[in-house]
C-alpha cells in the first residue's frame, strides 16, 4: 500500500473536479485528482452539453455570463473549440425573461415563427413566445474533458476513494484512504457526483442528494440542415412534456426530458443507475415528442446516453451547494457542466486561501417523514444553478 502527500487533493474526475484541479495547477498548487475510472464518464458523460444564459434568477444569468467568458478563455488556452455558436431557442418564453437577459447584457431577442423556423428548420414549433439567445450553444463535452485531463497530466490518479478523515490531532490535515493506499493533504475538495454525500457524511457534512436516472436519445436529421441546429427548450408543455435538446455533432441531435426517473428509495446511495430501473417510459416519451414537434428528425434513435443525475431537494429545479468542514470542501448538485470554469475557480480559491470565509452553512432544516435532514449553502455570487 502506498503513502503519498500533496497540498490539495480533488476527489472526483468529472468536469468540475477536472476544472478545479486545472485551476489549482494554474495557481501553482501541488494537487492530485482522484477518479475511479476514466474522467468524465458519470454525470459528465456524453458528447455535448447545453450552454445558455436564461435562468430563473438574474444572478444565475450573471453567473452564466461569467462562465461564458471562462469557456472562451479555455478555448484560447487549449487551442480548440469548446463552445459552439449554435445559439439557443426557447419556446414558451415570456417578456420578463427577455428583459432579464438584456439587463445582463445578453443580446437576446424575440423571434417571429418564420424567423425561428429559419434557425430551427426541423421543428413544428408550438405556439407561444420564441426567445433567441445568440450567445448560447452546444458545449463539446468530450473535448472539454480531454483538454482538462491533458492539462492536469500526471496530477490524475485512477483509484477508488474509500474514505476521508480529518486528523484528530491537528484538525488541519486530511487523510484520504484509497484502494491503493493512504494520501494526506492540507485540503480536500470533494466533487464526486453521486458519491459525494457518502464520502463526507462521516465528517458531519450532511448532504442529501436525490438520485435520478436520466436518459437522452440522439437522432439524425432527415435532411442536412443549412447550418448547425440550435439548442432548444420547450416550456409550453403543448406536447405534454418539458423538453431540452441540442446538437450532438455530426448531423445528430440529442433530445431529453426535463422530468426523469427518480429512485424509489430516498436512502439509496448507489453511484450508478440500478439495473432494475425501468426507462421504457422515458424512451417512449422522447420518441413521441420527436414525432410531434421535431418531424425533421428520423424518429429512430441512433445513440443514447444514460446517466445517474442528482438533485438537492431544497431547490425546486436544479441547484448546487458548497459545504465546508475544516480542511474539507464539498460540492453537490446537478447539471453544472456549463458553469465549470467559474465553479472550478471558486473551489480552487476555497482550497488555497484559508482567509476565505465563504460559504457559511445555515442551520439544517427539520427532517421530514420521507427525507433525511440536509444543510445547503452556496457561496455569495454562486447560487443554485438550474440548467441541463
Amino acid at each position: 500500500m502506498s503513502s503519498t502527500t500533496s497540498e490539495v487533493c480533488v476527489i472526483g474526475g468529472g468536469v468540475i473536479g477536472l476544472a478545479t484541479a486545472a485551476k489549482l495547477r494554474d495557481r501553482g498548487a501541488d494537487v492530485v485528482c482522484f477518479e475511479r475510472s476514466e474522467p468524465g464518464q458519470a454525470q459528465s458523460a456524453g458528447r455535448t452539453r447545453q450552454f445558455r444564459h436564461l435562468h430563473a434568477e438574474p444572478r444565475l444569468i450573471e453567473l452564466a455570463v461569467r462562465a461564458r467568458e471562462g469557456w472562451l478563455e479555455w478555448e484560447r488556452q487549449f487551442e480548440r473549440t469548446l463552445l459552439g455558436s449554435e445559439g439557443a431557442l426557447r419556446a414558451g418564453a415570456d417578456r420578463t425573461e427577455l428583459e432579464a437577459l438584456r439587463r445582463a447584457g445578453v443580446p437576446a431577442q424575440e423571434l417571429d415563427p418564420e424567423q425561428a423556423l429559419r434557425r430551427f428548420p426541423i421543428a413544428a414549433l408550438p405556439p407561444g413566445m420564441l426567445l433567441w439567445d445568440p450567445g448560447a450553444g452546444a458545449l463539446r463535452a468530450e473535448q472539454t474533458v480531454q483538454a482538462l485531463t491533458a492539462h492536469i497530466g500526471q496530477t490524475r490518479r485512477q483509484t477508488d476513494v474509500e474514505s476521508i478523515a480529518i486528523e484528530s490531532d491537528t484538525d488541519d490535515e486530511v487523510e484520504v484512504r484509497t484502494a491503493t493506499g493512504v494520501h494526506r493533504c492540507s485540503h480536500a475538495v470533494v466533487c464526486a457526483g453521486a458519491g459525494t454525500d457518502r464520502l463526507v457524511r462521516p465528517l458531519g457534512i450532511r448532504i442529501y442528494q436525490r438520485r435520478q436516472a436520466h436518459l437522452r436519445l440522439a437522432f439524425r436529421a432527415k435532411d442536412n440542415p443549412p447550418h448547425p441546429l440550435p439548442c432548444f427548450s420547450d416550456r409550453t408543455e403543448a406536447a405534454g412534456e418539458v423538453i431540452y435538446a441540442l446538437s450532438d455533432l455530426e448531423n445528430r441531435y440529442a433530445v431529453g426530458l426535463a422530468t426523469v426517473t427518480t429512485y424509489p428509495s430516498v436512502e439509496d446511495l448507489a453511484a450508478a443507475v440500478p439495473e432494475d430501473v425501468d426507462l421504457t417510459a422515458q424512451h417512449d416519451r422522447i420518441i413521441a415528442y420527436v414525432r410531434r414537434v421535431l418531424p425533421g428528425l428520423h424518429p429512430e434513435p441512433v445513440d443514447r446516453v444514460l446517466r445517474l443525475t442528482t438533485t438537492l431537494p431544497e431547490y425546486p429545479e436544479d441547484g448546487y451547494g458548497i459545504w465546508r468542514q475544516g480542511p474539507v470542501t464539498a460540492l453537490a448538485g446537478p447539471n453544472l457542466f456549463k458553469f465549470a470554469p467559474v465553479i472550478g475557480e471558486q473551489l480552487a480559491r476555497l482550497a488555497t486561501e484559508p482567509q476565505t470565509t465563504e460559504p457559511t452553512e445555515p442551520p439544517a432544516p427539520e427532517p421530514t417523514a420521507t427525507e433525511p435532514p440536509n444543510a445547503v449553502s452556496t457561496a455569495p455570487g454562486t447560487p443554485a444553478a438550474p440548467s441541463r
